[in-house]
């Protein structure tokens, strides 16, 4: 049963951000319509809900809104102007994050465990972003809330969705390692050592895109109905993967290469050898990919596997002062037909790996793993 306690909104400090406007550079609009990315944080917490309410609750809320001034368009809206104009992030004072307090009777050892769990346990920990509204003619989106769960004299878990336009898997780690330093040492995060390395860069300017490919994808997504924009219907699998797998695997012959016992080989070295090529070309990488939309007409999305994470974020070294991360989870991997990848926590050499599937094919695939493992061994 879950039990919400409190629910508030968390701005930057007033007056200390002005309004901002962000445009959507290229990288930015390939995540236009694709789902909202949900994650979950797990740490232990041997404290009853009197010491939850009275002392993290404020600590977690003031922390959260000093860490909101550089990350300012957490806050802010996917605003989508009139006349189908194209979009843009944008803050003014007043902006807020929903933050979301609530209480769990759930077995918090059964959510941190290296066993199969139903994902239905875990999307209450999730909050749930507002309806999008209309603003002088404008549409307004907002792309990020935060859910803190209490799961009493147990654990506590903190819960994101967020909309993937906003930040990409880097930068909304480096959010949340500056928000978790932030609430340990309790300083202002322009004060804390290191913290200008994770700082966000807002020049958009710095990204060229002589062919014009963000309008070109504009274009394409004006086609579909706003209504749906909040319903994501592909992996979050950058389309740049799309375009060169295209270009990989366009014969049969190479197909035929990849079901083979050395099929994982074979594509290693395709895909080093099109990026070395790629390195050393003179042209723009970017050439052909304002013909993307022609050129994965033909590609069936049943077959595509999206990955969320990398083991380069480090995230169970992520403090809030609540000792060590005992777990991550990506929940939105359930939507996606993506698997989640994590360095391991007691290791960082080792690699986590997250999958959600139905029962049949998780109990198949745990079978087939196995087996694997022992014929390896």
């Amino acid at each position: 049963m879950m039990n919400v306690l409190e629910e508030c909104q968390v701005s930057p400090p007033l007056g200390l951000v002005g309004e901002k406007s962000l445009p959507l550079t290229l990288f930015d609009f390939r995540w236009l319509h694709f789902h909202h990315v949900q994650s979950l944080f797990f740490y232990k917490f041997p404290h009853p809900k009197t010491h939850f309410m009275e002392i993290t609750i404020p600590s977690l809320k003031h922390s959260l809104s000093l860490v909101l001034k550089p990350f300012y368009h957490f806050s802010g809206n996917l605003l989508f102007p009139p006349n189908l104009r194209e979009p843009e992030i944008h803050y003014e004072d007043g902006d807020s994050i929903l933050m979301i307090f609530a209480e769990s009777n759930t077995e918090f050892n059964y959510l941190i465990e290296n066993h199969q769990r139903k994902v239905s346990h875990f999307h209450p920990l999730i909050p749930q972003l507002p309806p999008m509204f209309v603003k002088q003619n404008t549409i307004l989106a907002l792309v990020f809330a935060i859910q803190v769960t209490l799961f009493p004299n147990s654990g506590i878990s903190f819960g994101f969705k967020m909309d993937h336009v906003v930040a990409d898997g880097n930068s909304f780690i480096q959010f949340v390692k500056l928000w978790a330093t932030t609430h340990k040492l309790q300083r202002d995060p322009s004060t804390i050592e290191g913290a200008l390395a994770i700082l966000p860069f807002y020049d958009g300017a710095v990204v060229k895109d002589p062919n014009n490919i963000a309008s070109i994808y504009w274009q394409h997504k004006k086609k579909l109905n706003l209504k749906d924009i909040n319903h994501r219907s592909l992996p979050a699998t950058s389309w740049l993967h799309f375009y060169c797998m295209k270009m990989i695997f366009n014969d049969s012959k190479t197909s035929m290469q990849l079901i083979d016992e050395d099929g994982f080989i074979v594509v290693a070295n395709l895909i080093g050898g099109a990026i070395q090529e790629n390195i050393g070309r003179k042209k723009e990488i970017w050439e052909g990919l304002e013909r993307w939309f022609q050129n994965t007409s033909s590609i069936n999305m049943e077959r595509i596997v999206g990955v969320a994470g990398s083991p380069k974020f480090t995230v169970y070294d992520i403090d809030f002062g609540l000792g060590k991360l005992q777990k991550r989870e990506f929940i939105s991997i359930d939507e996606t037909r993506s698997i989640s990848l994590h360095e391991g926590k007691d290791n960082k050499r080792d690699i986590e790996v997250g999958l959600s599937l139905c029962k049949i094919k998780m109990d198949a695939f745990a079978s087939i793993f196995t087996n694997g493992l022992m014929i390896d061994d």
